[in-house]
This record gives structure tokens, sequence and C-alpha cells, in this order.
């Protein structure tokens, strides 16, 4: 074990110290709050609502190195749990399902991102042999709206029921795939899927989700060159799954000057939207004298003697 997962012996060292730190911290919180008559919620009972609950990322940080490693253990230290809310970007619960609501919270963060999907079962399957499972995505940099795969590194993670790391095999390069409908009415013959997919090749992603967030499918590790083979979730066989959703979450890794960032990018678009909406009545020209007013008093009456005319 100690030779398969890199830094481990140095990594359990500083998660039993940064435990025992909020272990007492956590203890002097609870006698200063017993003589106050309301109480906080810990960050451990906060962050067991969501699907990044407090043992995950460790476990997460364990397999890549970096700053990446550090700012996903960042909000679980106890200095740092306020700002763990400030990374959540977008949750399909809080901010509604499709891939418009979450491009919504996502676009301009140009940073490392987490992405996390909840799923019940095989869509097909009788109602009585369901079972929840979780899937996970580390993109290294943020989501693009392209009618191909791209990317430069990424891994993805079964993390429920059975943890495993699948990283980068190198053969190839199809890491992310994320696509929306085109803004213009453009014929396309052969119109692209739109949604988010990790892996595999255009028409057999090893992980799609449609652009509704209501079916995730999962396929097979055979028809994926880009992250190591393994099975996602137990039993996962040789077809391809079709799962219902539950809950999606995407976590930025970028530190708070990322997130800055995209607010601010966030500002200028806005700015630009009013911009393009409002109507400067000044450019137009007065209505006696707009070629519609001249085409309407002809249709109305193509008898009458015109100015131009006389």
């Amino acid at each position: 074990m100690l030779t398969t997962v890199p830094n481990l012996t140095e990594c359990f060292t500083q998660f039993v110290n940064a435990r025992l730190q909020n272990f007492a911290s956590s203890e002097q919180d609870v006698l200063e709050s017993s003589n106050s008559s309301s109480r906080e919620i810990s960050p451990e009972k906060a962050c067991s609502s969501y699907l990044l609950t407090c043992g995950r990322p460790w476990g997460i940080s364990l397999t890549i190195r970096g700053t990446i490693s550090e700012e996903i253990l960042k909000p679980y230290f106890p200095s740092d749990s306020d700002t763990k809310d400030e990374n959540l970007l977008y949750r399909s619960s809080l901010h509604g399902k499709g891939l418009n609501r979450f491009w919504s919270n996502i676009e301009g963060y140009l940073r490392p991102l987490l992405l996390l999907i909840s799923a019940t079962g095989d869509a097909q399957e009788d109602s009585t042999n369901i079972r929840k499972w979780i899937i996970c995505a580390l993109t290294h940099q943020g989501f693009e709206n392209r009618d191909m795969f791209y990317g430069n590194s990424g891994t993805l993670y079964a993390i429920c029921l059975v943890f495993h790391a699948f990283s980068p095999s190198g053969k190839e390069r199809n890491f992310v795939y994320s696509h929306l409908h085109p803004t213009g009415r453009v014929y396309e013959p052969h119109p692209k899927p739109v949604g988010i997919a990790f892996g595999g090749t255009n028409g057999n992603e090893r992980v799609y989700m449609d652009e509704d967030f209501a079916k995730a499918t999962v396929r097979h590790h055979a028809i994926d060159k880009t992250y190591h083979h393994g099975p996602l979730f137990p039993n996962q066989g040789f077809l391809p799954v079709e799962a219902l959703i539950l809950e999606v979450e995407v976590w930025g890794l970028g530190g708070r000057k990322a997130r800055e960032i995209q607010l601010s990018y966030k500002k200028r678009e806005d700015l630009f939207t009013k911009q393009r909406c409002k109507v400067d009545l000044k450019t137009f020209a007065s209505w006696e004298d707009s070629p519609e007013k001249v085409m309407m008093d002809i249709m109305a009456d193509p008898n009458r003697v015109q100015r131009g005319d006389r």
C-alpha cells in the first residue's frame, strides 16, 4: 500500500495532526458555546450534506500532488473551514438541473475543477435492485464550450461504493467534453452531442451526462484509451449503463484568486448584456420620414398623390 500511493506516510501524518487540532478546537468551541443559547453547526456536520464529504477530499488528495492537493484539503482545516462554501461553484439541488444552469455558474472559472455525480442504479432496472453510487472527475482546467474533446490532464474516481482512482493512460487525450446548443440557428448535418463527457470518443463516451442532467451513461473501459481501465462502480458489466442522476456538484480548486477572476468576468458579461439590450432612440429618424410609414401609406391608399410626385 505504501508503494502504490505516493507520499502516503507523509499525508497520513499530516492528516492525523490536522484531526487532532480539529478535535481540540472543537472541544474548546463546545465549552465556549455551552453558555450561549444558540449553537452553530460544526463544519463536519455541515459538510455531510454535500457529495464531497470530509473524508473524500483526503482520499483524492493522496492521488495528486502540488497546489491542487493542498487546495482540496484547505476548507477542512479549522482555520479555513469558512472557505468551503466559497469553493462550491454549482450544486444541482441548489442552482437547478440542466446544462444551462450549470454553465451560468462555472463559466469564467479557468482553474482546476472537481465534478461529482451521484446516480442511482440502472434506468432500465427494477426499482428493487437500485443502488446509489458516486463518481468524480478532476479536470486541470476550466470547462469550455467545444464540439470535441479537450484538456491537458485529468483523473476519474470511483467514490462510492468503492474508492478507486483512474489516472491518465497516456494513449489519448480525450479528457473533457462539454458542448452547448449553438446560439444561432445553423444547420448541422451531423450534430454533435450536447452535454458533458469524460473519456472515450464522441458517441462512445466513458461517462456522459445529457443536457438536462437527468441521466448519466457509463460505458465499459474498453472504449476508453484516455484513463486507466477499471469499473467505476461495482458489477458494472460490459453493457452501457443508464443511471438516473440524483445530484451534481462542482468545486473550484483554484483558490480565492480564481474565484475573484470569475466574479469579475461575470460582472463584465452582465454589463455587456445590459448594453446590448438598450436601444438608443436618437439613432433612429422620425416616423414621418421613415420608409415604413411610406410603405404603410401606399398600402392604405395606392391612388394617393405622394409628395415626391408633385
